[in-house]
């Protein structure tokens, strides 16, 4: 490919050389299988149906995916979302693939696995990959070269060793275990009793059972599609329950009105968006505080110690999902819950907005408030968990 210059140039006008996975693929999905998805693209760029089939069969093959052009896209796991997303981005043979923090929804295993798909493309294929990563220590076996975005806007480039020394020194700085002066109280404010989540063709959930008390911190770790974000929607009372109980002092969630329950518990969700439906970030701010019966700008403070100043009349869809998810936290933590469920709350979050989201909840547990937290980020769950069970194939496994 000779050298040209695309700068000024619509995305349309470079679709043929350049593809981008998003940091939430199943945001860009729009189709309803996989092979759908992965012929979408070609089909925009006018490739024949004989191309068309013989190109999605080759991606399939190449990213394991034979077995599943049938399948409903929402139906796969987290993993096969990413390597549908990749595929789908490069199908019609683009040279150049942009990622958006391609690992942080992935548990350990489907991490490896998708970084050691990219280096495959890189090195057999001769794609140029780029690659925006928070948890950059997943990557930097692998990668050529690190570029670095300071926080006054400049930018550095260096070797994946030097970036190496400098994660470690970042990580030494900011992981460190906190340790609050209070211990877990002995009054347990959530109880759930053999809770069973059954779809038609799978358990999600099989006779779960878990205690949490006031003043605790619980994380709950297991590989996707092992059932910790079923666990906590059917525990906040929205979700689907089979059979089983949760209880609290002031009852089962699920049977309390809105208010009450909004009042009782709360829920920051994977898919933060889902909880934005304001036009600008100071309208969904200034909402939050009149909500929660708090003082002026005090869920601004929040978001701001989580992710810096933001332009109050930005699009709240417009923010990046690390600010999107940094804004719900504030949005939903300043609600003066009991209890708190948090999924996946490190999602897009850099190493200092961890540390302040560390401080912030180990605050809360100072105040007695109970949190649940479903998370891959086993770094996250050191600093700050009392205990941590791991979910795996809808069981609980093991606790720490």
């Amino acid at each position: 490919m000779g050298s040209q210059d695309i700068t000024g140039k619509m995305p349309h006008e470079s679709a043929h050389l350049i593809g981008s996975v998003g940091q939430q693929p199943e945001h860009s999905f729009v189709a309803d299988t996989v092979e759908d998805e992965l012929a979408y693209g070609l089909e925009q760029m006018g490739v024949s149906p004989a191309q068309m089939s013989l190109r999605v069969r080759n991606i399939a093959e190449q990213f394991g995916l034979e077995s599943l052009l049938a399948t409903p896209l929402a139906n796969l796991s987290g993993g096969q979302k990413q390597r549908v997303s990749v595929g789908a981005a490069i199908a019609a043979g683009q040279r150049i693939l942009l990622l958006d923090e391609p690992t942080s929804a992935l548990d350990e295993v489907a991490s490896a696995e998708t970084i050691k798909m990219l280096r495959r493309l890189s090195k057999e294929q001769g794609i140029t990959i780029l690659i925006a990563e928070h948890r950059i220590d997943r990557l930097l076996e692998q990668v050529d070269s690190v570029v670095v975005v300071n926080g006054d806007a400049s930018v550095s480039k260096t070797s994946s060793s030097v970036a190496l020394r400098s994660n470690q020194w970042l990580a030494s700085r900011h992981l460190e275990r906190f340790s609050p002066e209070s211990k877990p109280g002995t009054v347990v404010s959530l109880e759930v009793r053999d809770l069973k989540v059954v779809y038609p063709d799978s358990t999600a959930l099989n006779s779960v059972s878990l205690k949490l008390h006031t003043g605790e911190i619980l994380g709950v770790v297991g590989p996707n599609g092992s059932g910790k974000s079923t666990l906590l929607w059917a525990i906040q009372g929205s979700g689907h329950r089979t059979s089983g109980l949760v209880e609290t002092k002031f009852g089962d969630p699920a049977k309390l009105n809105p208010a009450a329950r909004l009042g009782l518990i709360t829920l920051v969700p994977q898919e933060a968006s889902d909880l934005l439906f304001l036009n600008t970030l100071g309208d969904e701010l200034s909402e939050s505080d009149h909500f929660a019966n708090v003082a002026p700008s005090t869920t601004a403070r929040a978001f701001s110690a989580l992710t810096g100043r933001v332009n109050p009349t930005q699009h709240p869809r417009d923010l990046s999902s690390g600010q999107q998810l940094a804004l719900v936290l504030a949005l939903q933590l300043v609600k003066d819950a009991a209890i708190v469920l948090l999924d996946e709350p490190t999602r897009g979050l850099d190493y200092a907005a961890k540390r302040h989201l560390v401080r912030q909840l180990l605050q809360l547990r100072g105040e007695g408030k109970s949190i649940l937290i479903a998370t891959h980020d086993r770094e996250f769950l050191s600093q700050l968990a009392d205990r941590i069970i791991e979910l795996e194939d809808g069981h609980l496994v093991g606790a720490t």
